[in-house]
């Protein structure tokens, strides 16, 4: 796959994320798309996930419940391509419906399979995050 077809798919994913467009994350994943979240997460969010609208669902509902709609912003500091693999670090700011505001550092590796997304591996600061949400 083309890095500048891989750039666009993670950038429709980031957008959509913070759109809470279901429909657009739905349109670039495979049905069978794996989301793996580290251990540290707060439930139900921790672990692997699979399959295209339980992990599009679990995504918007962790953003729609923590932040207020269309605040989360993705900056993307740097994105490494491989074949068929993309890793792209980023800064992400939001607005909780509280009007505190979130900055954390995210890392994402992206794989692709027949032109759409299969897998996405995020890395998160978890300690910060559970303290800022706890």
């Amino acid at each position: 796959m083309k890095q500048t077809d891989m750039d666009s798919l993670m950038q429709t994913y980031f957008e959509a994320v913070s759109e809470g467009d279901a429909e657009r994350l739905l349109g670039i994943f495979t049905a069978d798309v794996r989301w793996r979240v580290p251990q540290g997460a707060v439930e139900p969010f921790a672990g692997l996930h699979e399959g295209a609208k339980k992990v599009v669902d679990m995504m918007l509902s962790a953003v729609g419940e923590s932040f207020v709609p269309r605040s989360l912003k993705t900056k993307r500091r740097l994105t490494l391509f491989g074949d068929d693999v993309a890793c792209s670090e980023t800064e992400m700011t939001a607005v909780t419906p509280g009007g505190r505001r979130y900055r954390n550092d995210y890392t994402f590796f992206f794989e692709f399979r027949d032109g759409l997304v299969s897998e996405i591996r995020e890395h998160v600061d978890t300690r910060y995050a559970a303290e800022f949400f706890a």
